[in-house]
């Protein structure tokens, strides 16, 4: 089913209400009328000079240490959250995306059982994001939709919304929510802020489906080392004491039936791995590109 975001002015929105409405009950949000950014200085060739460290670059982002000066202001709803004793953040907590128009990402979920709060700065966005309880087929093991070139959203088989960022605009995605983001115009800057709840939640498929992985790669360290470029040891930014919080109440016949489940995915991934390719690369030619 197709249904609308909730949108909330800041001005409107307590904390209060924010953890209470969205953050504990993990539903996604737009919270609008943001300004805790300097367009006179924040210009794209200020973001190309200042944080496009190849040393911190990761697939479609560049982490940056936290930011709070007069350039960039971390809203105070942000800064409480990453205080919150319930939710681990890592060493590098912001990301930056810059994009031209036309750029779409594969649809994908965030890894590390990550909360994201993606601030639109210039640009717009639109945003395809689907439910965990309704989500896409997964690549094997991994975080990213196994489908094709041609692939729709169906409202018989997937909770999903579609809505569009504006400046100003942060939206909250909650953990195993797939998203497809198309950027839309010249230039599309969004900062990110990113973090772990302590505690799993296994309410929806894509949870089950984390928890069960997660206790695959503290098992058998050598699926590691062949599907996941993040080191595990640094999972949501805390690693031990997290891990085993998240795959304590997992069985060995539990996560060998995960196992089989994702081995039976290979079939496809081979049938439609030209064009899972083909998009992958585009994507990663065209992060911060302007021209």
């Amino acid at each position: 089913m197709k249904s609308e975001i909730t949108k909330i002015s800041i001005d409107d929105l307590t904390y209060e209400k924010f953890v209470s409405d969205f953050l504990i009950p993990e539903i996604p949000l737009v919270i609008q009328g943001l300004a805790n950014f300097d367009l006179r200085t924040l210009t794209p060739e200020f973001i190309l000079k200042n944080y496009t460290d190849e040393n911190k670059r990761e697939a479609g982002w560049f982490d940056a240490d936290l930011v709070d000066n007069e350039v960039i202001k971390i809203p105070s709803i942000v800064k409480s959250i990453l205080n919150r004793d319930d939710m681990s953040v890592r060493q590098s907590p912001m990301r930056l995306f810059m994009q031209p128009a036309g750029h779409v990402t594969l649809p994908h979920y965030d890894g590390n059982s990550l909360h994201g709060l993606n601030q639109q700065i210039t640009g717009k966005k639109r945003w395809i994001i689907t439910s965990p309880n309704t989500p896409l087929p997964n690549i094997p093991f991994m975080f990213a939709g196994l489908v094709g070139e041609n692939f729709t959203y169906s409202e018989s088989e997937h909770d999903y919304m579609d809505f569009t960022t504006h400046s100003g605009d942060m939206l909250f995605l909650p953990r195993y929510w797939y998203h497809e983001v198309h950027s839309l115009e010249k230039i599309n800057l969004n900062m990110n802020w990113v973090f772990t709840p302590n505690y799993p939640n296994q309410s929806s498929k894509l949870g089950r489906r984390e928890v069960e992985i997660v206790k695959l790669r503290d098992t058998l360290p050598i699926i590691n080392k062949i599907f996941f470029p993040d080191k595990f040891t640094n999972y949501g930014g805390q690693g031990t004491e997290l891990i085993n919080a998240y795959c304590k109440d997992v069985s060995k016949l539990r996560m060998m039936k995960r196992f089989l489940i994702e081995l039976l995915g290979y079939p496809r991934l081979l049938l439609l791995a030209k064009q899972i390719k083909k998009r992958a690369n585009e994507f990663s030619n065209n992060n911060f590109n302007i021209n």
